[in-house]
């Protein structure tokens, strides 16, 4: 199988979470190029059924794309810290609810071109509202609770556009096929 040789890397930068990389390749042609490759952790991301079926999303600002965005909880993987783990804590910190059951669905590479990030979808159920919970202001502006029919015309009509959203949709979906 082809495969492309990284020759050397020309230029780094530096986040708190993350580092993109430019780097000098080598095809399978011999020809040379650059490419950039997104050093990113892995993340968690669930699903939150309520137990009459409605969906727990969070709203929050997203300074990418300048927009309050309307998103399933998610969030990198700590160091140490397992996949499921990362969804229990997510969980509870963006929603303030407690998932007495959660169940791994996936595992799926958003930005597959550019990026080593692997995302890992978890469905919770079961929940349990922890009392008097404050969300994390400087992250989260509110939940909201919807239908899945309510989320798939959220998507429909553009006002839901975060991916990772859109794809635990459909995955939801299929698995109550």
């Amino acid at each position: 199988m082809p495969k492309e040789e990284k020759l050397r890397t020309v230029s780094t930068i530096k986040a708190k979470s993350f580092s993109v990389n430019l780097d000098e390749a080598k095809l399978p042609s011999g020809r040379i190029t650059e490419r950039i490759r997104v050093l990113h952790p892995d993340a968690s991301a669930v699903i939150p059924i309520l137990d009459d079926g409605r969906i727990l999303l969070v709203k929050q600002f997203r300074y990418s794309i300048q927009e309050e965005t309307l998103e399933i909880p998610a969030g990198k993987i700590d160091e140490g810290e397992t996949a499921e783990e990362c969804a229990y804590r997510e969980m509870v910190e963006e929603t303030g609810y407690e998932p007495n059951n959660l169940d791994f669905l996936l595992t799926y590479v958003p930005a597959i071109g550019y990026s080593d990030e692997k995302l890992h979808f978890f469905k919770s159920t079961s929940l349990t509202q922890i009392p008097d919970y404050e969300y994390p202001s400087d992250e989260i502006s509110r939940l909201e609770i919807l239908s899945l029919a309510e989320i798939n015309e959220k998507i429909l009509a553009g006002e839901i556009k975060d991916g990772k959203t859109i794809v635990a949709m459909a995955l939801l979906q299929e698995c109550f096929k």
